[in-house]
């Protein structure tokens, strides 16, 4: 079948047979231009139009694949996101309570470790950085976080540190110490701290 100005033009416009634009197709797939008809030119503007829509079927399906990229990336972000976010609200606002005089009670939790000394209690609130705690306890951070007291104190607890904790009134406020700062306090005060924890 020869190719001339007439079939291109019923295939730009839709107009062609399955047969003709089998062949209208192959022929443009051919690098040369002998398969035309010489007795008619073929006009310029059919070619234009046919690579027209060579060029705008070819720009959606790149749109088409880079939107399937963009909204599996999207769903993979929210599904991580939210995994991390909700792991950790399920798990991180805790109370403890030691009723005894003169017993210390340990605590093993997923991002913490506590001693309570006797007659105290704490609760730890990681969602809302919050700490309310009564009497003496050592806590042992499994990982870095912040959190404020009842009177609005910024307190930083880093990941593998053991950290003093009390609102006793010898020392008059809440006092956060390490446990390697308790070497200079009064002697009388890390005397009273050792009654207390035993193991420290």
């Amino acid at each position: 079948m020869k190719i001339n100005q007439d079939i291109l033009h019923k295939y730009t416009a839709g107009q062609c047979s399955a047969e003709e634009k089998l062949w209208v197709e192959k022929w443009l797939e051919n690098d040369s231009w002998d398969s035309i008809d010489e007795n008619k030119a073929v006009a310029e503007e059919i070619g234009q139009t046919i690579w027209e829509k060579v060029s705008s079927d070819t720009n959606k399906t790149k749109r088409i694949s880079w939107l399937r990229v963009a909204a599996a990336a999207s769903i993979v972000f929210l599904l991580g996101f939210s995994f991390f976010y909700f792991e950790y609200d399920a798990l991180d606002a805790q109370s403890f309570a030691n009723e005894s005089m003169d017993q210390t009670k340990f605590f093993t939790e997923e991002h913490y470790d506590v001693l309570l000394s006797g007659n105290s209690n704490a609760s730890i609130d990681l969602i809302h950085n919050k700490l309310i705690f009564s009497g003496d306890f050592i806590i042992k951070p499994k990982r870095d976080f912040t959190l404020l007291d009842t009177e609005d104190n910024t307190l930083i607890f880093k990941a593998g540190r053991e950290y003093f904790i009390s609102d006793s009134p010898d020392f008059g406020r809440i006092v956060v110490f390490q446990k390697s700062d308790l070497a200079f306090l009064p002697f009388n005060m890390q005397l009273k701290i050792e009654e207390q924890f035993r193991s420290i």
